[in-house]
């Protein structure tokens, strides 16, 4: 059986689950990282080399307030914040480049001036409750001249990297390495989560 392929297929198959969670809008960026190969790495522990030290953890913050942990592990401990910066980095053009980094630096002042701290020290209700009415007003709002808002991107890159991941695919959506029997009419109750692959 070739390997290859067979990865491609659950890359494709984590696309299209990842952009039923996302209400069907998926970037071009990310659709790219994906297909070239980018995974999350667990840990929590990275070395940022395109961010900046606030920037890392302006990112490990957001993208934690977004998955935080309860009976799974929080995104930055899937290794998430490390995707974004490689997805960034590595998959997206300049200009796309120059536009997340312009909209993490503002979604930070706008954040601290808003929160009276950094976002990333401020307590954790206060940065859901922030998080929650951005997201709110970027969906209401809509993309203006084709932009899209920061948030919905950073919130895609997070949720890409999380259910990509193994922690991901694994202990948040049901995988089984090898499939048995195909049964297409079961309650969702009985299957309990969504299939990885």
């Amino acid at each position: 059986m070739d390997t290859r392929n067979h990865n491609k297929i659950d890359r494709k198959e984590a696309i299209k689950r990842t952009g039923m969670l996302m209400g069907g809008v998926i970037f071009g960026p990310s659709i790219l990282g994906v297909l070239k190969g980018c995974t999350a790495t667990p840990g929590v522990d990275w070395n940022p080399t395109l961010f900046s030290n606030r920037q890392a953890q302006l990112v490990t913050s957001l993208a934690d307030v977004i998955l935080p942990e309860d009976d799974t592990p929080s995104a930055s401990q899937a290794g998430v914040p490390a995707f974004i910066e490689s997805m960034v980095k590595e998959v997206y053009n300049d200009e796309q480049r120059e536009t997340f980094l312009r909209g993490l630096d503002r979604f930070g002042e706008e954040s601290t001036a808003e929160l009276e701290a950094d976002f990333f020290e401020s307590p954790a209700g206060d940065m859901f409750d922030y998080v929650f009415n951005l997201n709110e007003n970027a969906l209401q709002g809509g993309p203006l001249e084709g932009e899209t808002p920061f948030i919905l991107m950073f919130k895609e890159l997070t949720m890409l990297g999380y259910f990509t991941s193994e922690v991901g695919a694994t202990q948040v959506l049901r995988y089984e390495a090898v499939p048995g029997r195909y049964d297409g009419c079961i309650p969702f109750e009985d299957v309990g989560r969504t299939w990885a692959t």
